[in-house]
């Protein structure tokens, strides 16, 4: 299945290791070996983050994406 994170970028829902509150995560988290690509369009609300060396910053916020990837496990 894919989680659909907004600005039509889809990512596999088994390549996300989590979704996280950009306000709420803490300024030491190291992104430094992750490619940050923002697809947020000027509105920040969530980072999400992938095995592959990618990270996702989206303009939909973490409690709906995390909503949509559990709704994806249990169809």
């Amino acid at each position: 299945m894919y989680l659909h994170i907004g600005n039509n970028v889809i990512i596999k829902n088994t390549d996300i290791i989590g979704i996280f509150d950009l306000e709420a995560l803490n300024h030491s988290f190291d992104l430094n070996n992750y490619n940050i690509i923002n697809v947020s369009e000027n509105i920040e609300k969530s980072l999400v983050l992938t095995n592959n060396n990618k990270a996702y910053i989206s303009n939909i916020s973490s409690v709906t994406l995390g909503k949509r990837v559990e709704n994806r496990i249990f169809e």
